[in-house]
């Protein structure tokens, strides 16, 4: 390693120690997590206040429920169900609800239950044999009911799919802000259903019950304003969860996932939302262009992203209705070469490989504050047609990953920050509007 590549090195790892030092003495505590991806969405806004791994989609574990309950939901509003309906539950899904290996309440076979009473089963206990049954019963089949969930996600242009609707299986899919997104449109579209996750204790069929949320009233880790919203945990998932919690009005929606522990998810889940509530507290103005009903575009934003110690031009994409009104920074493809990326075209398959060279030299300035293509906030609009595939190595030797969220602007590109993962260490830093990349050790 040079001395140069050393110093910019070193000067990195200062940045992103200093940010986690402002994280503490600002806000009163380090915003550390050890979830492998987390979202923090400000409910009524749309906002993004805490992004972190936040678009790839990772095993939700019983988090799938969300999804589920949604179709669920839909079926009770068209009238195609009602609560009152009596569900009948087999010898196999009999059998099954008493299986130790699996989150159940004991269900009979021959017997009937109603929609009500599995909803509180499912909302609480995380009832996998409930919402089977409800699945079945609307659908003929669980893969019916599943196609129901991957028609509804893909309609919100979320990321994410399913195999199963209890999330039993490690083949589901579901990034933080998709899993986030779902969460908003459940208890937005049909709040009635935190009547059942806010509940802090389920009597089944003269059993009961106690919720797998510990952040509800009377739980370990009892959190102001909460009132759901669902847990998940399995060896593939780890340990997932998220939360909702309302404040003075204002509702916040929390996702962690893959936490290496119970108690984690709930710690990690905490330090997040503090600092998001702390975060508003402290908010004077709104931020501009919040509307997002229009088509999607992208405009110049006083965000700052330093890539390997050195700034880059920062962009905002506002997504609209057809993407679930999903915002994201980006940065232009075209700029990367001078951060230390190779970059090249291959138009038989129409696409753009990013390669991280670590030997090549950064060659863009250390513009730090001059921000000049800050002064012109034209909206540059998305074009029309499908932005090429974008192939991201960390090193000639990597077989790469496919990146998701990426953009064509005449034929220029642009892609999230969040997808350069792949090739290092992506740290976010909302409250001082700042995130540091570092792609080099």
């Amino acid at each position: 390693m040079s001395f140069k590549k050393s110093r910019m090195f070193k000067a990195a790892v200062c940045m992103l120690a200093c940010l986690t030092i402002a994280f503490s003495s600002l806000s009163g505590y380090a915003v550390s997590i050890s979830a492998r991806g987390a979202f923090v969405l400000d409910s009524g806004t749309g906002e993004a206040l805490f992004v972190h791994n936040a678009d790839t989609a990772i095993p939700p574990a019983s988090m799938t429920k969300i999804v589920s309950l949604y179709v669920i939901y839909s079926h009770l509003a068209d009238g195609s169900l009602t609560k009152d309906t009596q569900i009948p539950v087999g010898r196999a899904l009999a059998a099954y609800s008493r299986d130790p290996g699996y989150s159940n309440v004991y269900l009979t076979a021959g017997q009937t239950y109603s929609v009500d009473e599995l909803l509180g089963a499912i909302c609480v206990v995380s009832a996998n044999a409930a919402v089977m049954a409800i699945g079945d019963y609307l659908c003929g089949s669980e893969a019916g009911f599943v196609a129901e969930m991957n028609s509804l996600i893909s309609g919100w242009g979320v990321n994410g799919y399913f195999v199963d609707c209890t999330g039993v299986s490690s083949s589901n899919r579901i990034s933080p802000r998709g899993m986030a997104t779902v969460a908003n449109r459940l208890i937005t579209d049909y709040p009635d259903v935190l009547n059942y996750t806010s509940l802090t204790f389920l009597n089944f069929r003269g059993q009961t019950y106690y919720p797998t949320n510990k952040m509800l009233p009377g739980g370990a880790y009892e959190y102001d304003g909460t009132d759901g919203l669902k847990t998940g945990t399995t060896s593939a998932a780890g340990c997932c969860f998220t939360g909702t919690a309302v404040r003075n009005g204002k509702r916040l929606i929390s996702v962690v996932m893959g936490e290496s522990s119970t108690n984690m998810r709930y710690v990690d889940t905490i330090k997040i939302m503090d600092y998001s509530w702390d975060l508003l507290s402290q908010r004077t103005v709104e931020p501009a262009y919040t509307d997002n009903t229009e088509k999607d575009y992208i405009v110049a934003t006083d965000l700052r992203c330093f890539i390997n110690d050195w700034e880059i031009p920062t962009y905002i994409h506002y997504g609209n209705a057809d993407n679930g009104y999903q915002d994201c920074a980006v940065v232009m493809i075209n700029d990367l070469p001078d951060y230390g990326f190779d970059v090249s075209y291959d138009e038989a398959s129409d696409t753009v490989t990013i390669v991280n060279n670590t030997d090549k030299d950064l060659t863009a300035g250390p513009n730090y504050g001059e921000q000049t293509w800050y002064d012109d906030m034209t909206k540059l609009q998305l074009s029309d047609w499908e932005p090429a595939k974008i192939l991201l190595k960390n090193g000639v030797d990597d077989p790469g990953v496919y990146a998701e969220q990426t953009f064509d602007i005449n034929g220029s590109g642009a892609i999230s920050i969040d997808e350069l993962w792949h090739m290092g260490t992506v740290v976010w830093n909302e409250k001082y509007n700042l995130t540091v990349v570092v792609t080099r050790y």
